[in-house]
C-alpha cells in the first residue's frame, strides 16, 4: 500500500513555514543593521584611538597636536578601514568636508564632527537623520 502526503498536510506545512519565514526574516534584517551599527562604533573607536596616538607622538615632537583632515596627510581613516574614504557615496563612509564625515546606512546618515582644535570626533545630531543614533556614540 502506497502511503502519500495528503494536500491538507501539505498546505499545512507551507502554512507554518511561511509563518516561521514572516517572523524570522525581519528579525535577520534587524541583526544585520546592529551589525552595521557596531561595525561603525568600532571604526569610531579606533578613529579616536588613532587620534590619541597622533597627538601623543606629534607633541613630543613639538608640532601641531592634531591633524587638519583625518584622511589627508594623517590617513587615519585608511589606516582603520579596509578601503579609502569615498566622497559622494551613498554606502559606507564619506568625506564631505575636512571636518565632516557621515556614514550612510540603509538610507539613513549618521554624521560625524571632527573638531582639529581639540581632537574630537562625536556625533553631530543635527546632520544624522537617525533620531538619537548620538546616544550610541
Amino acid at each position: 500500500m502506497k502511503r502519500a502526503f495528503t494536500l491538507i498536510e501539505l498546505l499545512f506545512v507551507i502554512l507554518a513555514i511561511g509563518i516561521l519565514a514572516s517572523i524570522a526574516i525581519p528579525k535577520f534584517t534587524g541583526a544585520l543593521n546592529e551589525a552595521k551599527l557596531a561595525e561603525v562604533k568600532s571604526t569610531v573607536t579606533a578613529v579616536r584611538s588613532g587620534l590619541q596616538v597622533y597627538k601623543n607622538k606629534h607633541i613630543l615632537l613639538g608640532q601641531s597636536p592634531y591633524p587638519n583632515d583625518l584622511s589627508g596627510s594623517s590617513g587615519l581613516f585608511e589606516k582603520v578601514l579596509p578601503h579609502p574614504v569615498a566622497q559622494d557615496t551613498q554606502k559606507g563612509w564619506e568625506k564631505v568636508s575636512n571636518t565632516l564625515y557621515k556614514y550612510h546606512l540603509d538610507g539613513n546618515i549618521i554624521a560625524f564632527t571632527y573638531n582639529p582644535t581639540n581632537g574630537s570626533f562625536d556625533c553631530d545630531q543635527n546632520q544624522s537623520t537617525i533620531s538619537g543614533i548620538c546616544n550610541n556614540f
